[in-house]
């Protein structure tokens, strides 16, 4: 799929962040692979985080990460008859 000629490219997912690393990556990877060509230096961002036990901090660093290529919408703002979660 990488080797498709394209303008731009379009990945619509539901929520890699409670895969892994490495499946986020391949996903980056694919829309922006001059950015994230790497995924050795993908882990390394987050290696020293993640030996120390700080989930939070890796979770909030991908967060900073994937900010400006995320659009985010949450069921209350698209569908409002929707019962909520049990």
């Amino acid at each position: 799929v990488r080797t498709f000629n394209s303008d731009a490219r379009l990945l619509l997912t539901g929520t890699p962040l409670q895969n892994n690393l490495h499946e986020l990556w391949a996903l980056l990877n694919f829309l922006l692979p001059n950015i994230f060509g790497s995924s050795e230096e993908f882990d390394q961002w987050f290696q020293d985080d993640a030996v120390e036990g700080q989930e939070s901090d890796v979770v909030a660093k991908l967060h900073k990460i994937l900010r400006p290529f995320l659009l985010r919408r949450l069921k209350i703002d698209v569908e409002d008859s929707l019962l909520p979660k049990i």
